[in-house]
């Protein structure tokens, strides 16, 4: 009986469970179809495999042998594309008999972009360019940025998602998601997801699908668990969301959702351009083209990936790395990737969800506050007087509303190094200049550059000249958001 179960434990450990539409590993890629055969003079539809290792094959069975390791497919009721919506399979049993490379498909691309929709600036176009080759390599990477298409009505917002839905990895087109369709469909085809209309997110009801999708630009994050109930009993199943996103909107994103995206604002065009029809066959094409790059370079792409990002950091950092590694691999040059990384930067410094210029002018007035002193202790009201040279004038519902707001953000951001009892009679705190100088370097927008650029940080010289509008036409807001009573105000 000991013989035979570790016999069992042995076999298990000899399966590569892989993933039936899109895999990556150290052994191998591969990528998975569905295709309508005749079976006993009837039309039935089957899986088939294109696997990459050191060669390029195809394989018709979920589980096949490779060396001393056996890979099962594990389909799990997942429908895999129809082929001919994606790939010639003709073009595909050709490419296997020869696997070369594509060459200049990047140059090529772009051009193809040019020809269909306008941006405001020639770095878009590569960025986009590089954003879309990347999609078909996003499971070699540990992140990857989602795309915010910003504008208002008729400004190419949807042609721009069908140019992605042409030409991106698996890529699917919807106008409002569900939890349970965002979760399936992605997790069944690993394929690029495209938002239309996405201010829809923005409704209270959509709260779980934005954690979901804020979570799900790693690739561990966004994963899903539920409860599946067939006639073999209920079992728990996990979906997974990563992969590339893209949403367009007429309105501003959620503040989570929108700093793991690169914001595109559209124009209305100057010019008419033709629009991309799905059946043009200059799709097709470059979609052989993506194929045959992404079966043929992953090897190289995983190690490109290795050594890029080494000038920026944090989010940042993971979110430019997918695009540098597609920059090094087409051999674009350095001058245009600087121009590409710059637009990335800038890009970066409007999508973070880092300090807001309200904060920031908060830092800058207890700097200020504590300007040669080690150490001070602070109520609400001495802090609310210098951030507002008029708060004396403000009504006793305006001075509320700066006090809450204030009284908010010490506690959200740690300001204060300790309780200090009272001061005239109201809740004080101790503030340390160096532990406040400590803060803010953490939470300060930094998009350092290297070689590309300087290192841009929001500092008191970024502020706009109107900053905060005085903060009055903010205080009735806050006044108006009061949840505190008068002795919780009196910090």
């Amino acid at each position: 009986m000991e013989t035979s179960n570790t016999a069992n434990i042995q076999n298990e450990y000899d399966i590569i469970l892989a993933h039936p539409s899109y895999e990556v590993n150290q052994t191998f890629l591969s990528l998975g179809f569905r295709e309508t055969v005749i079976s006993n003079n009837q039309p039935e539809d089957k899986n088939f495999y294109i696997i990459s290792r050191n060669d390029i094959s195809i394989h018709k069975e979920y589980l096949f042998k490779y060396g001393d390791k056996s890979i099962l497919f594990h389909e799990q009721d997942r429908t895999l594309l129809k082929v001919n919506d994606r790939w010639d399979k003709y073009k595909i049993v050709s490419f296997i008999t020869n696997p070369e490379p594509p060459k200049e498909l990047y140059q090529e691309m772009k051009q193809t972009l040019k020809n269909y929709i306008e941006f405001q600036k020639e770095a878009v176009y590569g960025i986009i360019t590089a954003w879309i080759i990347a999609t078909y390599f996003h499971r070699c990477f540990h992140a990857f940025p989602f795309l915010f298409i910003y504008g208002k009505k008729q400004s190419g917002k949807s042609r721009f998602l069908d140019l992605l839905e042409r030409l991106s990895f698996n890529a699917m087109k919807v106008k409002g998601v569900s939890v349970a369709s965002l979760a399936d469909s992605i997790d069944g085809i690993r394929g690029t997801f495209l938002n239309d209309q996405a201010e829809e997110l923005s409704n209270k009801k959509n709260t779980e699908i934005l954690g979901i999708l804020s979570d799900s630009y790693t690739i561990g994050g966004g994963k899903r668990r539920i409860v599946n109930m067939s006639n073999k009993g209920r079992r728990i199943m996990e979906f997974e969301t990563f992969g590339p996103k893209a949403f367009a909107s007429i309105k501003e994103l959620d503040s989570d959702l929108k700093d793991r995206c690169i914001e595109i604002t559209m124009l209305r065009a100057i010019k008419e351009y033709p629009y991309p029809d799905a059946y043009l066959i200059i799709w097709g094409d470059l979609r052989d083209k993506l194929y045959k790059l992404l079966l043929t370079r992953w090897h190289t792409v995983r190690d490109l990936y290795q050594v890029t990002g080494k000038d920026v950091s944090h989010r940042i950092k993971e979110l430019w790395r997918p695009l540098e590694t597609i920059l090094r691999l087409e051999d674009v040059s350095g001058e245009e990737t600087k121009e590409i990384k710059g637009f990335f930067l800038e890009s970066m410094q409007e999508t973070q969800n880092e300090l807001s210029e309200y904060e920031i002018k908060l830092f800058e007035t207890l700097k200020e506050i504590l300007k040669g002193k080690d150490k001070d202790i602070l109520t609400v009201t001495d802090i609310a007087e210098k951030l507002k040279s008029d708060y004396t004038a403000m009504n006793d519902k305006e001075k509320r509303g700066i006090q809450t707001w204030i009284g908010r953000t010490l506690n959200q951001l740690s300001l204060y190094t300790r309780h200090a009892g009272k001061k005239d009679g109201r809740k004080a705190y101790e503030f340390s200049c160096e532990h406040i100088e400590n803060i803010y370097q953490r939470y300060k927008t930094d998009t350092t550059s290297g070689d590309y650029g300087e290192t841009c940080v929001l500092s008191h010289k970024s502020m706009s000249v109107n900053m905060l509008v005085d903060l009055e036409t903010k205080t009735e807001e806050m006044a108006g958001d009061i949840h505190m009573t008068e002795k919780e105000i009196e910090i």
